[in-house]
């Protein structure tokens, strides 16, 4: 009978001793490590930096392994580098720290190469075949649009109703929902600037980017140029510094760059106009345009125009140009009653 107690107990202690240290090896892998990536939303080929951090271990005092879809690819260092993958590849990456005493943590990432443009333009003014942004000028919206491409293992795309987007102004969020690949806003007071962001997000969760763009205010510009009688605006070359013209007449037009305006000719817009520091009135049906007319004077003639607009308290733009004639002349404005001399 002793001898049966005997081996029963060493059983006993055979079956508890195994149990004990499998449960302190599940303690030891609780231990979250925190890994971190920059750039957080790469692109394809592009060189990720990872690092790892961690509140319940010494990663000082740990042996540190870093694996890459299960290969090993660095060990003892809390930072380590990898180069992303093809647009829409998968690369699992995974860290392993021990310390002395033997606890344990994990931590883990996702590197999926996604791209994620944000362009926008306002409805402010731009001349035809304009080719660049039309910038925020004062009291203009804006209309921003996201170009997701999320390319799946078999290279189709994910389209745009299975793609969640955030729009962010600042901090504060104005639009999210499925498709929501756009949205109008209020410009940035002028002189101010203002960061909008846009996070994208396959449904399942899977594909994940970001962009953002720095919005400022600006002030609309006067830009002038030659109006010819045979071809129109010449809006290729604007006039600046001093020209000079053989011309004995000389018509431009004054263009009001990133204006709130739809066209130059609104009613709202204030043309004041000058020639030798005399006021010349404009055209009233088109204001935009001046003819400067040459009569004998040879010499530089300052045009000066200040333009400002009834139904937008904050577009106050001028502009100075110098036109040289080769011979003696008078200049007077389109719809003036009384031509306007040169003074002596």
């Amino acid at each position: 009978m002793v001898s049966l107690r005997r081996s029963t107990w060493g059983l006993l202690v055979l079956l508890i001793v195994p149990f004990f240290t499998h449960a302190q090896l599940l303690t030891g892998l609780e231990r979250p490590l925190d890994v971190s990536m920059t750039p957080q939303y790469p692109a394809a080929g592009e060189e990720v930096r990872l690092s790892v951090s961690s509140y319940g271990l010494d990663l000082d005092r740990s042996a540190i392994i870093w694996y890459a879809d299960g290969k090993e690819i660095a060990r003892n260092t809390t930072e380590t580098k990898v180069t992303a993958g093809k647009l829409g590849s998968l690369i699992n990456i995974t860290v392993v720290a021990e310390e002395t005493d033997g606890l344990i943590g994990s931590g883990s990432a996702r590197i999926r190469p996604t791209e994620v443009d944000l362009i926008w333009s306002s409805d402010s003014y731009a001349p035809p075949y304009f080719k660049g942004r039309k910038l925020a000028g004062s009291s203009a919206r804006i209309r921003a649009e996201a170009l997701v491409r999320f390319t799946r293992a078999d290279g189709t795309m994910i389209p745009s109703n299975e793609i969640i987007y955030t729009w962010h102004r600042g901090t504060t969020r104005i639009l999210q929902g499925r498709g929501r690949s756009s949205v109008e806003f209020a410009g940035p007071a002028l002189f101010s600037s203002e960061e909008v962001t846009v996070s994208a997000q396959s449904t399942d969760g899977a594909y994940v980017g970001r962009a953002s763009v720095r919005i400022s205010g600006v002030d609309p510009t006067l830009e002038l140029y030659e109006n010819h009688p045979l071809f129109g605006v010449l809006y290729h070359r604007a006039l600046t510094g001093s020209v000079v013209t053989a011309e004995k007449e000389q018509r431009v037009t004054a263009v009001p760059y990133f204006a709130h305006v739809s066209t130059p000719e609104e009613k709202a817009l204030s043309y004041s106009w000058s020639v030798a520091g005399g006021p010349v009135r404009p055209n009233p049906d088109e204001p935009q345009n001046l003819t400067v007319t040459s009569n004998g004077y040879a010499g530089p003639a300052r045009i000066e125009l200040d333009l400002t607009s009834a139904s937008d308290l904050f577009l106050k733009a001028r502009g100075s140009w110098e036109l040289v004639f080769s011979e003696s002349a008078l200049f007077s404005g389109s719809g003036s009653d009384d031509p306007f001399a040169r003074p002596e």
